[in-house]
C-alpha cells in the first residue's frame, strides 16, 4: 500500500489445503492437475505412506503427502521458485526407483476445470501472474 508502483506485485499465495478421510491424512500444496509427470520421492504408495511431487514442464508444480508429512513443508519454496522437475536431492526414506511417470491427469471437459495462473519474476518487482488455457498447446 505505501510501495512505488514499481515494488508492488500481487499476492500470489501457493494453494494447499490438508485432510484426513479414513484415518489417512493428506496435505497437498501447489496444483497437481497441472502436472504433466509425477515422481514418488518419499515412502511407498504400496504401503500408503508416500510423497509425491508434481512437475509440469520440467518444474515443480506441487507435492502431495499421505502420512508422510514430516518433509511436506519443504517443498512450498521450491514450488514458488519454480525449482526444477524432477528434484535432484537426495531424500529420507527415498524409494529405490524414483522416477517421473506419466502424471496422467484427464483432459479438461470444460474450461473452469482447471484454469491455471502462471507467476513468472523471482523478485517482488518482477512478479507477474497471467491466466493460461491448459488445452492450447
Amino acid at each position: 500500500m505505501v510501495s512505488g508502483e514499481t515494488e508492488r506485485w500481487p499476492h500470489l499465495a501457493v494453494p494447499k489445503f490438508w485432510s484426513v478421510q479414513f484415518g489417512t491424512e493428506i496435505k497437498s500444496v501447489g496444483v497437481p492437475s497441472v502436472a504433466d509427470e509425477v515422481a514418488i520421492v518419499q515412502g511407498s504408495v504400496a504401503l500408503r505412506r508416500f510423497l509425491a511431487v508434481y512437475g509440469y514442464k520440467g518444474r515443480i508444480v506441487a507435492a502431495v503427502a499421505f502420512n508422510q508429512n514430516k518433509w511436506f513443508e519443504f517443498y512450498e519454496p521450491l514450488i514458488e521458485q519454480a525449482a526444477p522437475f524432477p528434484p535432484t536431492f537426495r531424500h529420507v526414506d527415498e524409494p529405490a526407483e524414483a522416477r517421473p511417470v506419466p502424471a496422467g491427469f484427464p483432459a479438461a471437459a470444460n474450461p473452469t476445470q482447471d484454469a491455471t495462473v502462471v507467476v513468472t519474476g523471482h523478485y517482488p518487482n518482477e512478479r507477474r501472474a497471467r491466466l493460461t488455457d491448459r488445452r492450447v498447446p
